[in-house]
């Protein structure tokens, strides 16, 4: 699973969707990937946006591979996992995007990315789980993971997973402290508020140091490694 995502959005675009404050240093992400500064609104400050790591700071990564066990928490191992069941309880955050990526698997070797997103590119909520530790100097250290649900009809054919996208109605309701841990789960479904957009994308999206506008463009589809395929 690869589900990086993009949030671009101009400031007032996104105040005016989630009704908080954005401060100066939202920056715009063509290309959001694990261990990068990203905003979220926390249960915590739900009047405005915090920059918390994805999955964890890139300090503590050095050379290693990221576990997805840090990235990403799927729905449905949130009942069966006790850290989990408890960050439902009182560490939930909505994650900023206005579109996320995944990867077609053509063969073995071979893999096409796309872009889903809103009609008008309008700003999306995925529902996410935060975290606090104390790293070796003392400081304390934000982080989130991204709950993933089964892939809706218009994902399905691409990849088996996606964000779990907040319908408009819900985002003020994750954030809700009185909410139990049984409606909380009810709210994570796979989104069909509104159909998806997709398009193929530039496959340099596998760099995670590639954060560009042309991102956001469609293209015609090419695999990992820039050769254009039959197949979009």
């Amino acid at each position: 699973m690869s589900l990086n995502y993009s949030i671009t959005s101009d400031p007032e675009k996104l105040e005016e969707a989630f009704n908080v404050d954005v401060t100066e240093g939202y920056q715009a992400k063509y290309n959001a990937c694990p261990t990068q500064l990203l905003p979220v609104i926390t249960n915590d400050n739900p009047d405005g946006i915090s920059f918390f790591y994805w999955g964890i700071n890139p300090g503590f990564t050095k050379s290693k591979s990221i576990s997805n066990k840090l990235v990403f928490a799927p729905v449905e191992d949130i009942p069966h996992k006790a850290s989990l069941k408890r960050h439902l309880k009182t560490h939930r955050c909505v994650i900023l995007a206005d579109g996320f990526y995944d990867w077609k698997i053509l063969s073995k070797k071979g893999k096409t990315p796309y872009r889903f997103f809103l009609p008008g590119n309008e700003p999306m909520a995925i529902a996410g789980l935060w975290d606090v530790f104390e790293n070796e100097q003392g400081e304390n250290i934000h982080t989130f993971m991204m709950i993933t649900t089964p892939a809706n009809n218009e994902v399905a054919d691409i990849t088996d997973r996606m964000p779990a996208l907040l319908e408009h109605d819900f985002l003020i309701e994750w954030l809700n402290e009185s909410n139990t841990e049984e409606s909380l789960i009810s709210l994570l479904k796979p989104y069909k508020e509104k159909a998806l957009d997709r398009y193929t994308v530039n496959p340099k999206l596998s760099d995670p140091e590639y954060n560009h506008p042309d991102l956001l463009k469609q293209v015609p589809p090419a695999d990992q490694f820039g050769n254009l395929t039959l197949f979009g």
